[in-house]
């Protein structure tokens, strides 16, 4: 991996699990002291559809990401794996640069890039000082508007793809998200984020090219400077040279599924979940908040089972070490709200049984207000943490520019009402479930038990 670029895929659902087997962020990460609710964010709208949008944080570090507004749920069937494959071959020669020649630019100015990816946002992110701003922003144009996708480059670069997909095909908390997706969705955002193995050979320079040339236009980009002059910015926005195209994409359909991966392994992850709403809907912070009472990743207690009301009801029926959690995804036009399960085989099934009596307990009973003031200010942290970096002010500015304005978001969630809670609780419990699973299932009884 070259030493200036940073390739890595991400799941707003995984980020809503625990991560059990992963390191802790650095503190000087999780903290960094941007004060960016101290100035306004410029807007201006190109007459080419670029979003550029501007904030002065008095960083010594100037940040530009590119965020195009697709991902995986864009891909047709034949181009599953397309926005992986990108990814990945992001540092593959453009039209005036080699790949080489990208990483010592890179290396010679000190800058950072990282690409990432969700199933509907692909970020192109350069971090460099302040006074090298400006030649970082036009290697980040030939990267996003101009790579070559020369055929000879990406068999070269497939064995990092493989690499990939065989890091992810060991990592259950991994796959249980994109399992649970599958079961859960119809078309589009059943798609996964990494290529299937079935059309990886598949993945060549042409159908690349056309999954760019639909997909990546200008109007699905926005571009947001941080420690970045506005007038700059829009001047940036110039080298950026995509078609025009629609904007619109196929709609999401929510259908109730199993899906089940059988196999030896004694640790079992089990992932159960009812449609959402999308981030426009008057429902988002309720279910948000509806995430944090049941006892969200943001929760736990480390070295415990923690404090949470799924916590408290849930694991004293394991034998063994078990963990649960809830996680709330919002998308553009439709969510998941769910639960996830990690126990052993001889757990598992009671695990899963005892958590549909709490679900069914609280949409009758409800959350007491106590409960639900504790979920807000589990959340109010979460989301000022979150804005507070700059990655999670670029993210939360691709959900909308009013989600960024941390005094604005804190009133609204102190605005929710625990009746809104309720009876989101109380719509999921009743509607339609679909379930994922991984690990050695023998005692997972099957969805249709479980509601009973």
């Amino acid at each position: 991996m070259m030493s200036s670029l940073s390739l890595r895929a991400r799941s707003n659902l995984l980020s809503a699990m625990p991560k059990r087997f992963a390191s802790s962020l650095s503190a000087s990460k999780m903290q960094e002291s941007n004060k960016q609710n101290k100035e306004s964010i410029k807007m201006t709208k190109l007459d080419n559809g670029i979003l550029v949008a501007s904030l002065e944080n008095s960083s010594p570090i100037s940040r530009v990401a590119a965020v195009l507004n697709t991902g995986s749920r864009d891909e047709s069937h034949a181009e599953q794996g397309s926005s992986h494959a990108l990814r990945v071959f992001s540092n593959l020669a453009t039209r005036n640069f080699s790949s080489f020649g990208i990483t010592r630019n890179l290396d010679q100015i000190g800058a950072q890039l990282s690409i990432s990816s969700t199933r509907e946002n692909t970020t192109y992110l350069l971090e460099s000082v302040r006074n090298n701003i400006s030649r970082g922003a036009d290697i980040l144009s030939e990267i996003v508007s101009r790579p070559e996708l020369r055929h000879w480059e990406i068999d070269d670069a497939k064995s990092r793809l493989e690499f990939e997909l065989e890091v992810y095909e060991q990592q259950p908390e991994l796959k249980i998200v994109d399992m649970i997706h599958k079961a859960s969705f119809k078309n589009s955002l059943s798609n996964s984020i990494y290529a299937p193995r079935f059309n990886v050979s598949n993945l060549k320079s042409e159908l690349l090219s056309g999954f760019r040339q639909k997909n990546f236009t200008s109007n699905r980009l926005t571009l947001i400077g941080l420690g970045v002059d506005h007038d700059d910015l829009i001047r940036f926005a110039d080298q950026f040279r995509l078609p025009t195209g629609s904007s619109t994409r196929q709609a999401a359909r929510f259908v109730s599924s199993e899906l089940r991966e059988e196999n030896l392994d004694d640790l079992v992850h089990v992932a159960i979940a009812a449609e959402g709403v999308g981030q426009s809907n008057k429902e988002a912070l309720a279910s948000a908040v509806a995430s944090h009472a049941f006892g969200s990743v943001y929760n736990r207690i480390k070295y415990s089972n923690g404090a949470s009301r799924l916590s408290r009801s849930v694991l004293q029926l394991a034998k063994e070490s078990a963990g649960v959690t809830s996680f709330n995804v919002n998308y553009s036009d439709t969510g998941l709200f769910g639960f996830h399960l990690i126990g052993s085989t001889n757990d598992i099934g009671n695990l899963a049984k005892g958590l549909y009596q709490e679900l069914s307990k609280v949409a009758t009973s409800g959350f007491s207000n106590e409960e639900i003031n504790r979920a807000k200010n589990s959340l109010k942290t979460s989301l000022a943490n979150s804005l507070d970096s700059s990655q999670g002010f670029i993210e939360a500015f691709t959900k909308g520019h009013d989600h960024v304005n941390v005094e604005e978001v804190l009133k609204s969630v102190d605005a929710v009402q625990s009746n809104d809670v309720n009876a989101f609780v109380k719509r999921v419990a009743s509607s339609k479930h679909s379930l994922a699973a991984i690990g050695n299932l023998s005692e997972l009884p099957r969805l249709e038990e479980l509601r009973v």
